[in-house]
């Protein structure tokens, strides 16, 4: 214990454990923090506390925040004697007053996991230094045992997953091929609901980061919202975290949507009496929808994660929406660049859809380079994405939603057709798939986004 050193709010090192054991009764995303970062009840110092922690996160994983009323009882039951001995949370009351906020559970299960370590490694030296001092050890003996110890620490405390063969891994692969031939994994499929681009990508994928990005008013959040509509319309349970638009502001979007009231004139003035039939109307059909909307000026991807992981836990989540990326809360680091913080909110968005086994879809925005090339129409590239570096990197797939008639071109050149109300999308890159143009058709308030239906034809893709 390193009693005697501070961390924040006069907490010592050596109470790091009353700290976190505290953090995990304020909130529902300290607990996901503390088990995504692989903490267990053996590495806490004091055994009391491991014993209070593994009661916290057995209620936790029932999808309930562990207060401290349901903790006690949960002592109880779990074993009546040392929560007696204990006189049950009275001991962490103190601790109570320094905690503010669940900012500081990374450093704590840090801090934490790290002392356990140095703990192991004492009492395997020490150990060996028992050991080494008898005469009739043999020395030779003593280091492949040493070395045998040592492998075996690094392989317990070893961060992530191990090593593993390829043979290994070509099993998996075949048979997860096997389960899709038998029509298993249909139901893990996430389609965002527009023809061309399901065509084209196969719709959003388990583990893949998806970024979706345009100029303003080029309607990149109308056209993420509505595959994260068509998502939940499908059954899928969709995780939307908006830091732009207020939950007011997107419901009326939405609604404005399914009906034929003027946004405008729903934003402005107040609703007509027929109007009001069709918002309920509208809302009614949005009751069960399984569309889950958070929104929080400035979150970070750590709280966002921390939300996703429970949603995960509790099987409401298949697909994770945030919009948009350059608004992501945090604090930039000294000399970091904020080209550099947005690339380490890309790689975390990533890490989010490896740990939460989900596709996230992310809004991004362009820079203006676009709009000052020669080239009149305005067509993305790659190097367009704003802070582009990671995103290009670390991105599975990036997508640009273009409107031809905003720069002007309202008939394509090579087919006659009209252009007007008709969007596009360039899939610019996919790592695991085809790259090409979706095209889609919108409304004139952009609310509401459908299938491009080619003229004299009956479906989207002249099929």
């Amino acid at each position: 214990m390193m009693n005697g050193e501070e961390t924040d709010g006069g907490i010592s090192l050596g109470d790091m454990g009353k700290a976190l054991v505290c953090l995990l009764m304020t909130s529902m995303e300290a607990p996901v923090q503390a088990e995504s970062a692989g903490l267990t009840q053996e590495m806490f110092a004091d055994a009391s506390l491991g014993f209070v922690y593994e009661v916290i996160m057995k209620i936790y994983a029932t999808g309930v925040r562990p207060d401290m009323v349901l903790v006690e009882r949960g002592m109880r039951e779990a074993d009546e004697e040392l929560a007696a001995k204990l006189g049950g949370l009275s001991f962490l009351l103190p601790y109570m007053l320094n905690v503010r906020h669940d900012g500081n559970v990374a450093a704590y299960v840090e801090g934490i996991k790290k002392q356990y370590k140095l703990r192991c490694l004492v009492t395997l030296f020490g150990t060996m230094a028992f050991k080494a001092g008898k005469v009739s050890s043999v020395p030779e003996e003593l280091v492949d045992e040493a070395e045998r110890l040592l492998m075996q620490f690094r392989q317990k405390t070893a961060e992530g997953a191990p090593v593993r063969t390829i043979g290994e891994l070509a099993a998996e692969a075949v048979s997860w091929h096997y389960r899709r031939f038998g029509g298993e994994l249909e139901a893990e499929q996430v389609k965002s609901g527009l023809a061309e681009f399901d065509y084209v990508t196969g719709g959003f994928h388990n583990t893949e980061l998806t970024i979706v990005a345009g100029r303003p008013s080029d309607g990149k959040t109308a056209v993420t919202l509505q595959m994260a509509l068509n998502a939940a319309r499908a059954g899928k349970s969709v995780c939307f975290f908006s830091l732009e638009m207020s939950s007011l502001q997107m419901l009326n979007r939405v609604l404005a949507g399914m009906t034929d009231v003027n946004p405008d004139h729903l934003r402005i003035n107040k609703p007509t009496g027929r109007e009001l039939g069709q918002l309920e109307e509208a809302a009614l059909r949005l009751k069960d929808l399984p569309f889950y909307l958070d929104y929080t000026v400035g979150a970070t991807v750590e709280q966002i994660r921390a939300k996703v992981l429970l949603q995960c836990r509790l099987g409401k989540c298949d697909l994770v929406v945030v919009d948009y990326l350059h608004l992501l809360g945090g604090n930039r680091r000294k000399g970091e660049t904020q080209e550099q913080m947005v690339g380490r909110n890309v790689r975390a968005l990533k890490q989010l859809a490896l740990d939460s086994n989900c596709p996230v879809l992310t809004v991004s925005q362009m820079n203006r380079a676009c709009e000052a090339r020669a080239d009149k129409a305005y067509l993305p590239v790659m190097s367009d994405l704003r802070d582009s570096g990671t995103i290009e990197q670390v991105a599975d797939c990036v997508a640009f939603i273009y409107r031809p008639e905003r720069y002007g071109f309202t008939r394509d050149e090579k087919t006659g057709h009209s252009l007007v109300g008709v969007g596009k999308i360039y899939i610019a890159k996919n790592r695991n798939g085809s790259t090409g143009i979706a095209r889609f058709r919108y409304n004139p308030s952009f609310t509401r986004i459908t299938d491009y239906i080619q003229p004299g034809t009956q479906t989207s893709l002249g099929l």
